[in-house]
């Protein structure tokens, strides 16, 4: 992508309300110093010699892997998000009772594949799916057979779950159920998940 569309990117996400003014303005900032430099290196690069060349641009990638890498959390989801790069929506472990459920809220900022690892570190096994944000009052009303979910991750009492599928742009919810009933069953069970998504 271009500077311009570098920079038209984070004016959409900033009119639309997904940057608040401070992080438009640190990420038009970083994006602006890295083309500065780059255009800066461009015209020193042709009185140097090939070799030299080649060294100096595998410093730069790597400085440029380092300082992506150090910025805040949010800078860094903010940018991949500008440029649609690879992005973790989850990353922790959630704690899940016996007879109950749980949701993790996913907002897309893109539509892409979203990758859903989950692990029952320690517990009992779960059933797993994806729902629309608009389902939450029907489970709240525990009326199961109603929930709309997205068949591409779905899983009955598993305890390793991983699914990759296409989703739209928006809000969804990650959602598991423990319907452990009886003895012997654990009181709760921690259950690891990562969610990413790729344009």
């Amino acid at each position: 992508m271009s500077l311009a569309d570098d920079l038209n990117a984070l004016q959409d996400l900033h009119e639309k309300g997904k940057l608040t003014d401070q992080e438009f303005a640190d990420a038009k900032s970083a994006t602006l110093k890295k083309e500065q430099q780059e255009s800066e290196l461009r015209k020193r690069l042709p009185l140097m010699s090939w070799p030299f060349k080649a060294l100096l641009g595998l410093l730069i990638v790597i400085l440029g892997i380092g300082l992506y890498r150090t910025g805040t959390r949010k800078t860094t989801r903010m940018i991949a998000t500008a440029l649609h790069a690879r992005i973790t929506l989850k990353d922790e472990v959630e704690n899940v009772s016996a007879n109950s459920w749980k949701v993790v809220g996913l907002d897309l900022p893109y539509s892409g594949a979203v990758d859903v690892n989950l692990q029952v570190v320690q517990g009992n096994p779960v059933d797993v799916f994806v729902v629309p944000s608009d389902q939450l009052d029907t489970m709240k009303r525990e009326d199961w057979n109603n929930v709309k979910v997205y068949s591409d991750f779905n899983a009955t009492k598993t305890k390793t779950f991983r699914r990759t599928g296409l989703l739209g742009q928006g809000s969804y919810y990650l959602v598991m159920r423990d319907t452990s009933l009886g003895i012997p069953v654990s009181r709760t069970s921690d259950i690891s998940v990562k969610v990413q998504l790729s344009p």
